[in-house]
């Protein structure tokens, strides 16, 4: 059993975040998306498309649970659909989905109630390479002194040209066991690395990030160290994914938290004692989702958001601003409700969105926002 002493990462999380409310009483439910439960390199490839965020999310009200029952009346569904999901009402890529009428009806109808939405997205490549960044930066003074915008900025710059190098850098994580570089491997392993930066170095868009970078690696290589991708387990990026659904629970604490069955998630935090000033927390459950409607609303929801994190991952900006001009009126309409259930969320409580993801992606988020406000305007 681990003791899982949460006081100090709540107030640390309170103190980056203000404004967000940690404290009121919600009901959370959550399903995931792209839950490859492990992500792993291997000798010419991940286990997994790299492309694909894993996001756990869903419903969140307050006080009294509303009645949704009237929302999977309107979809018509036949009947012996047992357990509604997002292919039920919508298929395809993103841009397929918002064609669909259904998905119009689910987010018109989400955005006329008291519920609002919540997720936790995360880039499973960008989280894969971080540890580099944060190891170089450890080994240096100075680096350490110029804070998180810095540290992102180059962290950005590692995950996209990781993007454009990807058989380089799964070659290179594969041959070195990464994330487990062994002391007398991590010179070698950084040489490589900074190596295929050399295309890029000189280029206006590449050349702070990598060229500050490489500097912070070099002085990481004389120290034969690169603490955070050192002492791990060959070739496993990430382990599972137990930490994200441990977070809502921690940070929410006075909330209620109700998962979609997930037999080895369960069985890991069932090993975890979440303790606060020497109370503990005892404030999630699992359940059987055929048997609730929000939990398979939830799924509709996470569904789309995994698409649409898909497309912003596999798309450039250019793409995506010639695509969101050239919508049809029921693609522009859904478009619309989403973003506006986004900003319904987000001004309740900007602790519901949450996204572990770089600069890159983010960006394109936003951009689709800024796109739709001038249309929408």
């Amino acid at each position: 059993m681990i003791n899982f002493e949460i006081s100090d990462i709540r107030k640390m999380t309170k103190m980056l975040a203000p404004t967000a409310d940690f404290d009121s009483s919600f009901t959370f439910y959550y399903d995931e998306t792209n839950n490859i439960r492990k992500f792993y390199v291997r000798e010419v490839d991940f286990n997994s498309s790299f492309n694909s965020n894993f996001v756990l999310g869903g419903l969140v009200y307050e006080g009294t649970q509303p009645k949704i029952k009237s929302l999977f009346d309107g979809f018509n569904l036949q009947n012996n659909i047992k357990e509604v999901k997002l292919k039920h009402i919508a298929k395809g890529n993103f841009l397929d989905c918002l064609k669909s009428e259904e998905l119009n009806c689910f987010l018109t109808y989400l955005l006329d109630s008291d519920l609002y939405i919540h997720y936790s997205s995360l880039n499973i490549l960008y989280w894969s390479i971080v540890d580099i960044v944060d190891s170089a930066i450890a080994n240096s003074e100075v680096a350490m002194q110029l804070g998180l915008d810095f540290s992102n900025y180059l962290k950005n710059d590692l995950y996209k040209l990781a993007k454009l190098e990807i058989e380089s850098v799964i070659e290179l994580f594969y041959n070195s066991e990464y994330p487990n570089l062994k002391k007398e491997a991590v010179l070698e392993f950084i040489e490589k690395l900074t190596s295929i930066f050399d295309e890029y170095i000189d280029t206006a868009e590449f050349h702070f990030g990598l060229e500050s970078l490489r500097q912070i690696l070099k002085q990481a290589g004389k120290k034969d160290s690169l603490p955070l991708v050192m002492d791990e387990e060959n070739y496993i990026l990430i382990e599972d994914f137990s930490q994200f659904y441990l977070r809502p629970i921690y940070l929410f604490e006075n909330s209620n938290h109700i998962f979609d069955n997930e037999v080895a998630i369960s069985e890991i935090l069932a090993n975890h004692r979440i303790i606060n000033d020497n109370k503990e927390i005892k404030n999630y459950s699992f359940v059987d989702s055929q048997s609730n409607l929000f939990v398979q609303v939830s799924d509709i929801f996470v569904g789309l958001i995994g698409k649409l994190a898909n497309y912003i991952n596999t798309n450039s900006a250019e793409k995506i601003i010639d695509d969101l001009n050239s919508l049809s009126d029921k693609q522009l309409n859904n478009i619309n409700s989403l973003i506006d259930l986004l900003n319904k969320s987000h001004s309740r409580n900007i602790a519901f969105l949450h996204s572990i993801d770089s600069y890159e992606e983010l960006t394109k988020m936003n951009l689709i926002r800024e796109i739709r406000d001038k249309n929408h305007a």
